[in-house]
């Protein structure tokens, strides 16, 4: 099957039963791209970015899809560990093992490498937590960069640090505290134009 076809038939499953008329429109406008990155943008850059995945496993077979106990490969590995008794879903993007070391990946398709590793961070305690395993290495796999950005340690991030913040997070939520952050008006947030502490210009 054609990259396009794959692309054509997974949007055809995510699409079904939406309307995607006034879908969100993210990134900036260029000369390239002047309505932004809206659908026609993902119809034509999304079979680039399958065929990119593609080369880059085929130019590193030494990273191997790592398996569960249960031998399903981790793709798109569903969890529901508790934090401080909070259930909590997380899907990992894939797992992989690399020179005898598991190795978290997040696939993205934005134009900055994150440099918050938090997110990693609970996969490996959610890791440590399902499978009994501690996973000290994650990494993202950029998309418009066709490759992974270099490996972070996970260390940091322990159970009792993630219990700790998840236990804050539940009794804001349960009071009704929902503090603002207002890093990521400009350009990430899809709520800028909802939000009255937004500092989005223009």
């Amino acid at each position: 099957m054609l990259n396009s076809e794959l692309w054509a038939k997974a949007w055809a499953q995510e699409a079904e039963g939406k309307d995607l008329t006034n879908a969100r429109v993210g990134g900036r406008a260029t000369k390239a791209n002047p309505n932004k990155e809206d659908v026609n943008f993902w119809q034509s850059t999304g079979p680039q970015w399958v065929q990119a995945y593609i080369d880059w496993r085929k130019a590193n077979p030494d990273w191997k899809l790592w398996k569960t106990p249960q031998g399903a490969p981790a793709i798109e590995l569903a969890m529901l560990p508790e934090f401080a008794g909070v259930p909590v879903k997380m899907i990992l993007d894939r797992v992989f093992e690399v020179n005898g070391e598991l190795v978290i990946v997040d696939l993205k398709t934005s134009q900055q490498t994150p440099t918050n590793t938090l997110q990693l961070g609970f996969y490996k305690v959610g890791m440590l937590k399902t499978f009994g395993i501690d996973v000290k290495w994650g990494t993202y796999w950029m998309a418009r960069q066709h490759g992974v950005s270099p490996l972070v340690s996970l260390e940091q991030y322990t159970e009792d640090k993630l219990e700790y913040l998840v236990a804050g997070f539940d009794k804001a939520r349960k009071a009704g505290i929902f503090l603002p952050n207002t890093n990521n008006c400009q350009y990430k947030c899809g709520l800028t134009a909802h939000c009255q502490f937004s500092t989005k210009i223009g």
